[in-house]
C-alpha cells in the first residue's frame, strides 16, 4: 500500500524532489501550508494562527490517514511538524528540542556547555536599548534576532551609536519583528519552559573563517555525519556565491568537525531528526567556531549528496518520519563533484528575461542530474534587494561532474546558455 505523508509548508524544492517517480511508487504526498514569505503566503503571516493551524493540521492527517508529517521549512515548519507528529503518536523528535535549537541565545549556552572549544561568548539585548545600556560583551560584535530568519535585522555593530542606530526600528520593521517573533513565541510557551522569548536580540562576538555546513541526523540515540559542505563567497563580500562538496578542508579538520557536531546535536537532545550545522574554519589560528544550528533538511543540498553519495537527502527525511532507519553510505553516487551555484548579479535596475521552459528542458537534456531553480520574473525591479544585502539572487544551478574542471565548465554553460538579462 501507498505510504500517504503530510508535508507542511512545502517550498519548491520539496514539489521538486517528491514529485519524482522514485518516490512516487510508494507513496502519496498531501501538501498543506502557505509560504509565508511568498506571495499570496505573505498576505496572511499577520493574520497567522500558529496554534488553529496545528489543529487543523491534526485533523487533515487524521482525515486523510496519513502515515507520516514532515516538513522542511527553515522558519516554524519543522517544529510544527513535530508538534502535530507527537499528537497524532507518530514518530519524530521532540518540538521542544527543535525551538531550542532555533532559538539562538539558548542553543548558544548549549554550545557552550556542549563544545566549549567551538562556542562563542553571546548575551541578551533588549529590542529597545536603555540610556546606560548592560552589554554583554565589548564592541565590535554581532548582533541579530534571537528568532530571525533570511539574515533579516542582523548586523555587525562597532560602537554604542551604531547599535543604537541599527536597533531604531522603525513602524513598519517592528511589525515585521512581531508578525515573525509572534507564532514563535506561541510555540515557545506551548511547548518549552524557557523563560526568555523571541522578543530580543542576542549580540556574539565576531567569528570568521572558511565557512561550512556540517550535515546529518540522529536515528535512536545514534549520530551520523552525511558530509561536510564548503560555502564559497564573492570576493570582498559574505554572499554565497557557490556550495561544493565534498569538503576540500584537511581530513583532520573535518573530523573535529564532525565529533563537535556529534556532542552539540547530543547535547541538545534530538531524537529521530535531520540536522545542518554551519561553523567557521580559521585556517590561521587552527580554531572552529559554530555559527549555528539548524535542525532541519539542507533542502539546497540534497541533489548534492545524491550526485556523490547517491542518495539525496530527502529520503533521509522520509525515513525518519515514517520510522524507517536510514541507510545512508559514501561514495556511490555517479560522480566525484558537485556544487550549488547561486546566480546573482551586483549591478541592474530589472530583470528583462529569463529562461523558459524551452531552456530549461534543453539544458536538462545536456545534464540530467542538474535541478535548475528560476526566482527572478520578467520586470522584476531589483533595487529594494540590492539595498538590503548588496546583491539580488535570480536563480539556483545544482550539478554533478567528475571534476573541478568538468564543474566550472558545466557552470560556464549555465551562464552562457541560461537567458537572464536585466536592464
Amino acid at each position: 500500500m501507498l505510504k500517504r505523508v503530510l508535508v507542511l509548508f512545502p517550498n519548491d524544492w520539496d514539489k521538486t524532489e517528491f514529485s519524482k517517480e522514485k518516490y512516487r511508487r510508494e507513496h502519496t504526498f498531501i501538501h498543506y501550508g502557505p509560504d509565508l514569505f511568498k506571495f499570496p503566503g505573505f498576505l496572511k503571516f499577520p493574520f497567522f494562527d500558529v496554534k488553529n493551524f496545528i489543529k487543523k493540521a491534526v485533523r487533515m492527517a487524521q482525515k486523510n490517514k496519513v502515515d507520516a508529517v514532515l516538513s522542511s521549512d527553515e522558519y516554524i515548519g519543522a517544529i510544527i511538524a513535530a508538534a502535530v507528529s507527537k499528537q497524532l503518536g507518530m514518530p519524530g523528535t521532540d518540538p521542544s528540542k527543535i525551538i531550542l535549537s532555533q532559538h539562538k541565545y539558548y542553543c548558544r549556552l548549549v554550545q557552550q556547555e556542549y563544545c566549549p572549544e567551538a562556542s562563542v561568548r553571546c548575551g541578551l539585548l533588549p529590542q529597545k536599548i536603555p540610556k546606560a545600556p548592560k552589554l554583554p560583551l565589548p564592541f565590535p560584535f554581532f548582533v541579530k534576532p534571537v528568532k530571525g530568519t533570511f539574515s533579516l535585522f542582523a548586523k555587525k555593530v562597532d560602537s554604542l551609536g551604531m547599535l543604537r542606530q541599527h536597533m531604531a526600528f522603525n513602524g513598519y520593521e517592528r511589525l515585521v519583528l512581531k508578525t515573525i517573533t509572534r507564532p514563535f513565541n506561541h510555540l515557545l510557551r506551548d511547548y518549552t519552559d524557557l523563560e526568555e522569548d523571541a522578543n530580543f536580540f542576542v549580540g556574539e562576538e565576531l567569528i570568521e573563517g572558511i565557512q561550512v555546513t556540517v550535515d546529518g541526523f540522529v536515528w535512536n540515540g545514534e549520530v551520523t555525519i552525511c558530509g561536510i559542505v564548503d560555502s564559497i563567497m564573492f570576493p570582498g563580500t559574505n554572499i554565497f556565491e557557490r556550495f561544493e562538496y565534498p569538503s576540500k578542508l584537511p581530513a583532520e579538520v573535518q573530523e573535529r568537525m564532525a565529533q563537535i557536531v556529534k556532542n552539540l546535536v547530543k547535547g541538545i537532545g534530538f531524537g529521530n531528526a535531520q540536522f545542518n550545522v554551519e561553523l567557521f574554519y580559521d585556517q590561521g589560528t587552527d580554531c572552529l567556531r559554530i555559527i549555528e544550528l539548524n535542525p532541519r533538511l539542507s533542502y539546497q543540498f540534497g541533489d548534492l549528496y545524491e550526485n556523490v553519495d547517491g542518495m539525496n537527502t530527502y529520503q533521509i527525511l522520509l525515513d525518519l518520519a515514517l520510522g524507517n532507519c536510514p541507510r545512508f553510505s559514501k561514495g556511490s553516487g555517479e560522480f566525484d563533484r558537485t556544487a550549488s551555484f547561486v546566480l546573482r548579479t551586483f549591478k541592474g535596475k530589472a530583470l528583462r528575461s529569463v529562461p523558459g521552459p524551452r531552456h530549461i528542458r534543453e539544458f536538462n537534456d545536456r545534464y540530467p542530474e542538474s535541478n535548475i531553480k528560476v526566482y527572478g520574473k520578467v520586470g522584476t525591479r531589483l533595487s529594494a534587494e540590492m539595498r538590503a544585502i548588496g546583491s539580488y539572487r535570480y536563480g539556483i544551478v545544482n550539478v554533478g561532474a567528475h571534476s573541478l574542471l568538468d564543474l566550472f565548465s558545466i557552470y560556464e554553460d549555465v551562464l552562457d546558455s541560461l537567458p537572464f538579462n536585466f536592464r
